[in-house]
């Protein structure tokens, strides 16, 4: 059986290997938290880092879609990385709150440059050389390469921190990013000049919305999937590194071990996957399939509270988190077939919106609470929000909601 179709690494063996290689270093997000709670940082102000990321995204996703409609999205993601890796690599240099928070708006500018451009760029690049059979090919090999490269970083970084510290993992991360844009030079583009200005975007992007809000209101299998959505984003940003960290700290779990439990975390989240289509079968469709899966995911979240015992958080925690990913693909799925063709991207782009504003009042709430009342009592009140998801799926009553 042949892993990769005719011609498939002559077109794409540059981005192939970037995502492999970055995913591989790629040490921030699994030890950034505990960075910042040994330089002295409280959960809350790193609650506001993230915050000040997704600010940035915000703000400046329409100027940043200019740069690519002028000068080409393979322009535009590479020096997005390489910008980002220097933000990145420049954050191990201080201590002080104010400066890593600027050093993190400027990571959110510089991540605009590549959100959507790196996809489009690939997808725009096959079609034009007739390919589209490899777009599903790309994205499939994308996953699972960031995902062994992320097992592999799991071990790497715990490797390396305890040996070196975890002042290491921002260099190293900086360092990747660049390299693994620089890869990208070899990758080919097909790429037409649009002569696009910022006013023309900012009216088009309303013209959009107010399209996406017109037809939201009028179909209501979809205005509950997008309630479900932004519930869903607040119960996962309670039960992300700000809680889950802190708990394991303050219950002996070592800052070395934390790489190997992404690790194993990453290679469930690489075979659960292939289980989903029989357990949707089992179940009697996608529904009933994320109606069950995420009241199972409630009621493990609800009884972290009661867990003593560093073991047993490792246990919850090790099905928790990648039972997030099982039920997220299902409910794309679900989405992909309640919106219709013409409008998906935008309805896409508003759901896009809505979690990255979510998340600029979200993280540093999740911060506070965690500081004020604990880690645990926290990731309890994601189990409470997941409630009223589970009621909205059951509410949702579509034609077009696939059985498998």
């Amino acid at each position: 059986m042949n892993i990769f179709k005719k011609d498939e690494l002559k077109l794409l063996w540059p981005i192939y290997i970037s995502i492999l290689f970055g995913s591989i270093l790629f040490l921030y997000p699994i030890f950034y938290v505990l960075y910042f709670r040994e330089i002295g940082f409280s959960l809350t102000q790193i609650g506001f880092l993230a915050s000040a990321f997704f600010i940035a995204n915000i703000l400046f996703e329409i100027p940043t879609g200019v740069i690519a409609d002028l000068f080409g999205r393979k322009f535009s993601v590479i020096t997005g990385y390489i910008l980002a890796g220097i933000a990145m690599t420049l954050i191990m240099f201080s201590n002080n709150f104010y400066i890593i928070l600027a050093l993190f708006f400027l990571r959110g500018i510089f991540r605009t440059l590549t959100s959507g451009a790196d996809e489009a760029w690939i997808v725009d690049f096959l079609r034009h050389k007739k390919r589209k059979d490899l777009i599903h090919e790309y994205y499939t090999k994308q996953h699972s390469f960031m995902s062994f490269g992320m097992v592999l970083s799991g071990i790497i970084g715990s490797f390396l921190v305890g040996i070196y510290g975890l002042w290491l993992i921002f260099p190293i991360t900086g360092i990747t990013m660049i390299l693994s844009a620089i890869i990208t030079i070899f990758q080919s583009e097909y790429f037409v000049v649009r002569k696009t200005k910022i006013k023309n975007k900012i009216k088009e992007l309303i013209n959009h919305a107010n399209k996406s809000i017109s037809y939201l209101r009028n179909n209501n299998p979809l205005l509950l999937l997008f309630y479900a959505g932004i519930l869903t984003t607040i119960a996962l940003t309670f039960t992300n590194e700000l809680t889950w960290y802190p708990l394991l700290q303050n219950l002996g779990f070592k800052t070395i071990w934390f790489g190997y439990l992404i690790s194993a975390s990453f290679i469930i989240e690489i075979i659960l996957p292939y289980f989903i289509k029989p357990i949707v079968k089992l179940f009697g469709g996608y529904k009933n399939y994320l109606i069950i899966v995420i009241s199972f995911q409630a009621i493990l979240i609800l009884s972290v509270l009661f867990a003593k015992n560093m073991v047993l958080v490792i246990i919850l925690y090790s099905i928790i988190m990648p039972l997030y990913s099982l039920w997220g693909i299902a409910s794309s799925v679900l989405f992909q077939h309640i919106v219709k063709t013409k409008i998906r991207a935008t309805i896409g782009s508003v759901f896009n919106m809505s979690t990255s504003a979510m998340s600029i009042i979200i993280y540093p709430v999740v911060g506070f609470l965690s500081d004020k009342i604990g880690p645990s009592t926290t990731i309890f009140i994601s189990g409470i929000i997941l409630i009223p998801v589970i009621f909205l799926y059951i509410n949702i009553k579509s034609k077009n909601i696939p059985k498998l």
